[in-house]
């Protein structure tokens, strides 16, 4: 479960900083989804909800 926490930890990092760079330059999502993308703030939650459960 760790090692699961760390990947989405390390995936969600990497799209949230090209989301902020995106915001920043004021270009749209190349995807067609709103800035953050929703697919980002999903792998950040797996990545906590995987991280919480691993540390019990």
């Amino acid at each position: 479960m760790q090692k699961l926490s760390r990947v989405c930890f390390i995936v969600s990092g990497v799209l949230l900083i090209a989301d902020s760079t995106l915001m920043i330059l004021e270009k749209p999502n190349p995807l067609g989804l709103p800035l953050p993308c929703p697919i980002t703030l999903i792998i950040l939650a797996v990545g906590l909800i995987s991280f919480s459960v691993s540390k019990k």
